[in-house]
């Protein structure tokens, strides 16, 4: 469990060293980056609960209830009232980060109702060829396959 010391650093440096980080932070350009300071800067479990929290607030956005979300998941209910209570009450930071992975979601299934209309349209007109309906029969499979929450 993450402790801090009794003996507390002076409100001014405590903003530099914070400062500090937060422009570490920012500086980092892609995932593997992001990863390697993740590694060095939490610990184990705090590199499994943070990326839960995020989902937890994702399930929450999307409807989810909590039952459904302590079920994918295997968190406390506690810790989902926690995350609802951070959305409710601001969740500005919750809130940035899933409506980026939203636009980013909203994309990709754009192109791939593209994807699935060529395929039916080129399925429907495939004639004695059977690839096309395969394929469309494939990708219908993968479909139900990949429905999960993430």
């Amino acid at each position: 469990m993450t402790q801090i010391s009794k003996r507390q650093l002076d409100k001014a440096t405590e903003g530099r060293i914070y400062n500090i980080f937060i422009e570490a932070i920012a500086e980092t350009k892609n995932a593997a980056d992001v990863q390697s300071l993740l590694i060095d800067f939490f610990t184990y479990t705090e590199r499994i609960m943070l990326p839960k929290r995020l989902c937890i607030a994702y399930l929450l956005l999307k409807g989810y209830d909590h039952r459904a979300i302590i079920s994918y998941l295997n968190v406390s209910f506690t810790t989902i009232n926690r995350v609802s209570t951070a959305l409710k009450t601001g969740g500005t930071g919750y809130t940035l980060l899933l409506t980026r992975l939203q636009k980013r979601e909203r994309v990709d299934a754009t192109l791939k109702q593209i994807e699935e209309g060529i395929i039916s349209m080129l399925a429907s007109f495939g004639g004695k060829s059977h690839l096309w309906r395969n394929l469309r029969n494939e990708q219908r499979k993968r479909a139900y396959e990949e429905r999960t929450p993430f």
